[in-house]
């Protein structure tokens, strides 16, 4: 996909140098190369990298003293996924994943962790001692709604999507990908069905799942899309509530989805599963939201409710949020 997210990079950020990398994971280590050429000829010596294989390639080099400092962004347990999810097939990147990660933290100048979660996790499995580091949850893309509808514009929209207004619509979206542990969901989603005859469902996904008895049984219930980024807000606007339902695993116990913040951003109420990163507390300390499994019926959600969990989004869940724009002045602070 190099052309074309090059092309979409470039039409962001105009000045970005954007290079290929070397193809297949288990070529990863290859790729310093890449960065030893573009730091040679730029003069850049520091480095803001994404994930252990972009930290360990910079780590190599600052053995060189071609690079001076090293953020390691970590967006998750890696060895967790590698592991319980089996994302990657290469076995050499899987056996040594967990030295990778480790060194990404240990060897790096500062880091990153989406949730407080993730730090506890690095805490336990690499003796991470927290320094130099900042929590930054994946935060929306700019095309999410700033400013929120009125409830006439809301009902229009519900009413042009082909909804009644006293259906309660539900929204998944998301892929059948392991971690996303649709399996739960779907006897979650064929229970509500089977209890109450105005809950409809979005599901927002390029797949329909196949063996699920939601949509065996319930199919006349249901709609299947698959939209643009930036055409989502549009119709998950019309939704009453999100579902955001996991397995235990540790890489959904430390992770931060970016769905959560657009499930807000667009006023829904969270269906959630216990202990998906810091989300769970959240959806309790602020209301929005209830426990999957605690649900005897579901019931509508007012305007009112959906215009503050919209608040709450921008609130803690953009970039230009205070504790996440002091986050990142801190980090930035730390490479200084």
């Amino acid at each position: 996909n190099y052309v074309a997210q090059k092309k979409i990079i470039k039409a962001n950020y105009s000045n970005s140098l954007v290079v290929p990398m070397f193809p297949k994971v288990k070529f990863w280590k290859w790729n310093v190369v890449t960065l030893f050429l573009i730091c040679f000829f730029t003069g850049e010596r520091k480095i803001w990298a994404r994930g252990p294989f972009a930290a360990n390639i910079s780590i190599y080099l600052k053995k060189l003293k071609l690079v001076n400092k090293i953020l390691s962004d970590g967006r998750g347990a890696y060895q967790a996924e590698l592991t319980e999810y089996s994302v990657v097939a290469d076995v050499s990147v899987v056996n040594n994943i967990e030295q990778t990660e480790r060194n990404a933290l240990v060897k790096s100048d500062a880091q990153l962790a989406v949730s407080n979660k993730l730090v506890d996790w690095w805490k336990e499995k690499y003796s991470y001692t927290p320094t130099n580091y900042a929590v930054i949850p994946c935060t929306l893309s700019n095309f999410f709604f700033r400013e929120f509808i009125t409830e006439a514009e809301l009902l229009e929209a519900k009413k042009r999507e082909g909804f009644r207004e006293e259906d309660i619509v539900l929204i998944y979206s998301g892929s059948s990908a392991g971690w996303q542990s649709f399996n739960l969901v779907d006897n979650f989603l064929f229970e509500v069905f089977s209890k109450n005859p105005n809950v409809k469902l979005i599901f927002l996904s390029n797949e329909i799942p196949t063996a699920s008895k939601t949509f065996e049984r319930f199919a006349d219930r249901i709609r299947t899309k698959w939209l643009k980024p930036e055409e989502v807000n549009a119709l998950m606007i019309v939704a009453d509530y999100g579902i955001l339902i996991r397995e235990k695993s540790v890489t959904n116990q430390v992770a931060s989805p970016v769905k959560f913040a657009e499930y807000l951003a667009c006023g829904l109420q969270i269906l959630i599963s216990e202990g998906i990163g810091d989300f769970t507390d959240f959806v309790t300390q602020q209301n929005c939201g209830q426990l999957y499994n605690e649900i005897d019926r579901i019931e509508p959600v007012s305007f009112a409710r959906k215009a503050k969990n919209h608040q709450l989004a921008l609130q803690f869940f953009t970039k230009e949020a205070y504790t996440n724009n002091a986050a990142y002045q801190k980090l930035i602070g730390f490479m200084d």
